[in-house]
């Protein structure tokens, strides 16, 4: 009987790693969006803060589809209302995150922020909050829960 459960754990955290895989993958499809829109409307003259809300909504959009479809598809058990909502939070802190990271390099430049540190900013910000994100959408937004029956089935 041991053996069959360390073939279990060993399964389930295969699948929370292709999980994880997915949902880096899905990020940086979006962040790529994200960022090409950034670098557009601040070519077009539209300052960093105020383009940053406006392209990481459209990457958040579409990250949320995508992570709906593809990386928890039909895993979880809440409505879409309530997996939009709880999206739409951990949206909401991660512009804040990038929204103060770039006010503060903004400030040490000057005032006079280079595209490319923008961009630079942006990948870090997210970059660390991508573990807490991907835990706090599978656990909350998508409410991915393990199969307890198979597990106790085992004992």
């Amino acid at each position: 009987m041991g053996t069959v459960r360390r073939i279990w754990r060993h399964k389930k955290l295969v699948g929370v790693f292709r999980e994880m895989l997915q949902f880096a993958i899905t990020g940086l499809l979006a962040l790529l969006l994200d960022l090409f829109l950034f670098a557009l409307l601040v070519g077009l003259g539209i300052a960093e803060l105020v383009a940053n809300p406006v392209s990481m909504t459209v990457r958040l959009i579409v990250a949320f589809f995508l992570t709906q479809q593809w990386v928890f598809e039909g895993k979880g058990n809440q409505s879409l209302g309530k997996q939009a909502s709880g999206f739409l939070v951990l949206a909401a802190g991660n512009i804040f995150v990038t929204e103060v990271a770039l006010w503060a390099a903004i400030t040490v430049a000057g005032g006079d922020l280079a595209l490319a540190l923008a961009l630079l900013v942006k990948v870090l910000a997210i970059a660390t909050t991508f573990a807490g994100r991907f835990w706090l959408s599978r656990r909350y937004v998508f409410n991915v829960r393990e199969e307890s029956r198979s597990d106790t089935a085992i004992q």
